[in-house]
């Protein structure tokens, strides 16, 4: 009987996870792309200029590679999930009261909620690989699939709710707290099985982490993560408005960024599966810097309804290369302790990468009166992405002399 109800205990406890995961996952886009649709209703407002726009969406990213390096010996005293709940926590406060009044607290409550995402950013990878050893691509597929559908959501549903008399921009904004809520929920509701697992990252000698700045396939790897958040992050920024240069209104606008979006969600989950079971992953690495590539070229020619086709590719290529850039965190090393080295490696200075996008992009189009020059710069970055996915595939590991301090525990 004991036996019985510790088994239905665990599956209890699992099923628990599971939701933590997909609901932790579908906080971490979401509050991100329901701001480049609204940014005609805030911009007008808050009497704001694009390079502060741009500032608005950089701010996460910088977040991100700021915070990212700490995520690992914070974990490491408190145990994977109870970051993540503090990080939850975070996050809804901050989505909260960056939509309350003024430019001053919106800059606030966005770098609040760039720092919670950087910890569910590290964190996740992480703790699929502990808690799902065996099903890491089908999991990685999951949080991915998770993520880009409350992604594209928020994106096409932000102007509808924003143009509600009742609602406006700010309560569109501040919706998107809810699943952090419901994240946080779920995560006390596992609190007991947390507690006794207590999964951390493993602490690594400072030596290891030197070593990894040395190590030519770790540099891909962070520079794939990096030009592969480029893109995305300045296309939730700035796609609206260079949609609306092509005749579509602010609600048009927002349903094609959910289109690319909806691109992204089946190669998020079948990607991890399929690069999971090759050798070597340099050929679809290629492929996904290509599909972005002829993605953005057909977002720059077409101005009518057929823009759909090259958003749909754009979205294929930017799932595709973010389930790569997970997966290579696991398939480019030998043990969780340097796996733990290159995701915080790859997160801190990829973001700092795409973190020049949105604010690059947005100064050099008021510059330049236009989009050409961006959308330019956005295909070298494509054709970077397919360049370094052929040396960050290749099937071999970084060598890293780490010398594991603790393991981790369960």
């Amino acid at each position: 009987m004991n036996r019985s109800n510790t088994n239905s205990q665990k599956r209890y406890y699992t099923f628990l996870l599971i939701l933590a995961i997909l609901f932790i996952a579908a906080t971490l886009r979401s509050p991100l792309t329901s701001v480049g649709p609204l940014i005609p209703f805030f911009r007008e407002e808050l009497d704001v200029s694009n390079s502060m726009v741009g500032l608005v969406n950089t701010l996460p990213l910088l977040a991100f590679g700021v915070f990212s390096s700490l995520v690992p010996k914070i974990s490491s005293k408190f145990g994977m999930e109870l970051t993540l709940l503090a990080a939850m926590c975070m996050l809804t406060v901050g989505i909260f009261i960056r939509a309350l009044s003024g430019l001053p607290l919106l800059l606030f409550g966005t770098v609040l909620l760039g720092m919670a995402i950087a910890f569910g950013n590290v964190l996740m990878p992480g703790l699929i690989k502990s808690s799902f050893p065996y099903q890491i691509g089908l999991m990685t597929g999951i949080y991915s699939v998770s993520m880009n559908i409350f992604g594209a959501l928020a994106s096409g549903i932000s102007v509808p709710i924003a143009s509600v008399p009742s609602f406006g921009w700010r309560n569109a904004m501040q919706m998107w707290s809810i699943l952090s809520l419901i994240a946080i929920i779920i995560l006390l509701l596992r609190l007991p099985a947390s507690r006794s697992e207590k999964k951390v990252f493993v602490k690594v000698e400072n030596k290891s982490s030197r070593g990894i700045f040395k190590s030519k396939i770790a540099w891909a790897v962070t520079l794939f993560m990096g030009l592969q958040s480029f893109i995305p992050y300045s296309l939730f920024t700035w796609l609206p408005d260079i949609l609306m240069t092509k005749g579509f209104d602010e609600s048009e606008a927002g349903w094609l960024i959910a289109i690319y979006q909806l691109g992204l969600i089946p190669t998020t989950f079948i990607a991890p599966i399929i690069a999971g079971r090759m050798k070597s992953q340099r050929l679809i690495g290629c492929i996904a810097g290509l599909l972005f590539f002829f993605g953005l070229v057909g977002v720059s020619l077409i101005s009518s309804q057929l823009i759909i086709a090259p958003l749909v590719l754009t979205g294929v290529g930017a799932g595709t290369a973010f389930s790569l850039a997970m997966m290579f965190f696991v398939l480019r090393t030998n043990s969780i302790a340097e796996s733990s080295q290159l995701s915080s490696m790859a997160q801190s200075v990829g973001y700092l990468v795409a973190a020049m996008g949105p604010l690059l992009l947005g100064t050099i189009a008021e510059k330049t009166n236009g989009w050409t020059v961006p959308l330019i710069i956005l295909m070298v970055a494509a054709l970077c992405i397919a360049f370094l996915g052929t040396i960050a595939g290749k099937n071999q590991k970084i060598s890293v002399d780490s010398q594991p301090i603790g393991e981790e525990r369960s």
